[in-house]
């Protein structure tokens, strides 16, 4: 089966697209896979869109991102004149965006992180040390606020249903920052620990457990406050339902 015909259509209008993304789908094209992405699936359903002056070619209507075993909520837009307002709004974090994952330990209440990432070996982000100046260009300013749902545990290891709220938008922010307090997401292929990634193999998640679940913003043309939700995927919520029922 194709993964793009699973893609939901949330919202439709004649500017702007609001859509639930599965994980196994990435959003704009890559060098290492040109194919299965959103922005194809986009094209497709939309052939006008195609044809539009996008300042980038590869990325027709793309707002935001979601790393592709992410799942959720994302908008895209249907003109480049829209592009650039979200865009705009999304600059001054007018966009509010809300994730559910689920972590390896005990997160009680809530809090924010605030932790500059940067390029680290073989590609992958990191925490950098904050005796480090922000005026190195590859070095960038990150934020994420986070505040615990649900305690869980699986065999001696807690885990925490958390909700994390990104107020930056670095790439892998919230995987990278979760895993700089020592709370890994489950599922996690690159940003783990030998107990986290042991955790995902016996709940047989082949993803990291993030979804983007919550969005609200205010539409550029129509200036309506806009709110979705998007539930947890079967395969994450058959994993909660693993741990409660000690399976």
């Amino acid at each position: 089966m194709n993964k793009l015909n699973s893609i939901q259509i949330i919202f439709d209008d004649d500017n702007l697209l609001v859509i639930d993304k599965p994980a196994n789908i990435l959003t704009h094209p890559t060098l290492a896979n040109e194919e299965n992405t959103l922005t194809e699936w986009l094209v497709k359903k939309y052939p006008d869109i195609a044809k539009m002056p996008w300042l980038d070619k590869s990325r027709p209507g793309v707002v935001h991102r979601l790393d592709k075993d992410t799942s959720g909520l994302i908008i895209l837009a249907k003109n480049p004149e829209v592009l650039l307002k979200l865009q705009k709004i999304f600059q001054s974090r007018q966009i509010q965006k809300t994730y559910t994952a689920l972590v390896l330990g005990k997160l009680e209440g809530g809090g924010k992180i605030e932790a500059a990432i940067t390029r680290g070996d073989a590609g992958l982000q990191k925490v950098l040390d904050t005796t480090y100046s922000f005026t190195k260009e590859t070095i960038r300013p990150a934020a994420t606020e986070y505040r615990a749902i649900k305690h869980l545990q699986y065999h001696n290891d807690d885990l925490t249903l958390v909700e994390a709220m990104p107020k930056t938008g670095r790439m892998h922010q919230i995987r990278v920052h979760l895993k700089h307090i020592g709370h890994p997401i489950i599922g996690d292929s690159l940003y783990n620990t030998k107990t986290s990634r042991a955790i995902s193999k016996e709940l047989n998640l082949n993803r990291q457990f993030l979804h983007a679940s919550k969005l609200e913003f205010i539409n550029p043309n129509t200036n309506e406050q806009m709110k979705f939700e998007s539930p947890l995927p079967e395969n994450l919520k058959e994993a909660i339902n693993k741990l409660e029922n000690k399976i």
